[in-house]
């Protein structure tokens, strides 16, 4: 069974903050023998002025890594392509650290990476951003990795793990059959906090074209500025439909 998949990235700063210190990727190969495709999105701790530096660089390196293995993907095997994501993960968890001592500076960001490879997809989380599957609901597939901290008699989360928190990174994998007709978003929580399944599909709605997704996550956007939300909001959209995988240019 071969699948074709759709899109849209957004990353928006919003009207409230200075600067933008997510970042969000979404890469998909228009060619090969089976569908190789990669969606990112790193959200910088706020706490940490420069911070921005650490979404960059992770997301700089998941870009990198796709270009270099798109032309090999088809001769190697799934789980070759997979260890040398995962290790190229450590690398750019370690290139933080460096930065961070190198500069005197603290920074940090989190990041929800899906791979696609074949008919299956693979998860590599670290920290609060999410990734949902969406299909008749919303089902989160990734955990929120925080601890509930009592600060002056309230009780407060706290991000309790992400990319430049430490040299030994913890990394959460989780992998998964594609299903056509599912469709998975991956955000920051700029998005989350006010974002409800109605805003995400349109009942009856067509899925199956990249200006439809960008219409719909324009609109989610649009949704969680309007309802307040003072963050910066970086949300990408993928769609599953049976078919061929390869990509026609949308006029």
């Amino acid at each position: 069974m071969s699948y074709r998949l759709f899109s849209s990235c957004i990353s928006d700063k919003g009207n409230f903050r200075r600067k933008n210190q997510d970042r969000a990727v979404c890469l998909i190969r228009n060619s090969g023998k089976k569908i190789f495709a990669a969606a990112c999105v790193c959200d910088g701790i706020g706490s940490f002025e420069m911070s921005e530096f650490a979404a960059e660089l992770v997301t700089s390196g998941i870009k990198k890594w796709f270009r270099d293995m798109e032309g090999h993907c088809d001769r190697l095997a799934s789980e070759e392509i997979l260890a040398d994501l995962e290790c190229t993960i450590y690398e750019l968890n370690e290139l933080v650290c460096e930065y961070q001592d190198k500069n005197d500076i603290a920074i940090g960001c989190t990041m929800s990476l899906m791979l696609f490879l074949g008919g299956e997809y693979f998860i590599f989380h670290v920290g609060d951003s999410r990734i949902y599957s969406v299909k008749d609901s919303m089902d989160q597939l990734t955990p929120d990795e925080v601890v509930q901290k009592n600060k002056e008699g309230q009780i407060k989360s706290y991000l309790a793990n992400y990319m430049g928190k430490s040299r030994k990174l913890w990394l959460n994998k989780r992998k998964g059959v594609m299903q056509s007709g599912e469709m998975f978003l991956l955000g920051t929580d700029g998005v989350f906090k006010l974002l409800r399944f109605e805003d995400i599909v349109e009942r009856g709605s067509k899925l199956c074209s990249d200006r439809r997704l960008a219409a719909i996550n324009k609109k989610i956007i649009k949704t969680v500025r309007v309802r307040g939300e003072r963050d910066n909001a970086s949300s990408v959209l993928l769609y599953v439909h049976q078919g061929r995988q390869f990509r026609k240019k949308e006029p």
